[in-house]
């Protein structure tokens, strides 16, 4: 079942209220990280998803102190790029066997953990099909076509 404004503003708010140093948002800002959130994330979470997330974070001793509330806890939900949600990859491969488990789980770190979650390259940039390394790769095939025209 989709999360309501209600389920993301309650969450963002407790986890607030419960991290030192951390301002509960206003009602407007509330409400503005809701409509800023893509319908594609409203819709494919569920307040279970909420609520690992916001356990994740409570129990993250390496919690990221500059992230606003909402960009940690989707941390836990998302594949990373640089450390941050990305939306389009989806959610982590491994979220339901780490929502199964109980206690903290860390966030991947190692290149061997970041394989786990999927398209990597042996440089550890992320292969997407159509993304610029698609396009990048087909760059040396452009190059040596030209080579043999002549130019």
């Amino acid at each position: 079942m989709a999360i309501t404004a209600k389920d993301f503003a309650g969450a963002v708010g407790a986890i607030s209220e419960l991290l030192p140093y951390a301002k509960r948002p206003s009602v407007d800002a509330q409400l503005l990280l809701w409509t800023t959130l893509p319908l594609q994330v409203q819709q494919e979470l569920s307040s279970h998803h909420l609520a690992y997330a916001s356990a994740q974070l409570l129990l993250d001793p390496a919690r990221p102190q500059e992230l606003a509330i909402p960009v940690a806890l989707l941390r836990y939900l998302y594949r990373l790029e640089n450390g941050l949600p990305n939306f389009n990859w989806g959610l982590r491969l491994d979220l339901e066997q780490r929502m199964a488990r109980s206690g903290f789980q860390p966030l991947p770190t190692s290149q061997l953990e970041l394989d786990a979650q999927g398209r990597l390259l042996h440089d550890g940039a992320r292969h997407e099909p159509g993304g610029v390394l698609a396009q990048l790769a087909a760059l040396p095939e452009l190059n040596h076509d030209c080579r043999g025209q002549g130019r």
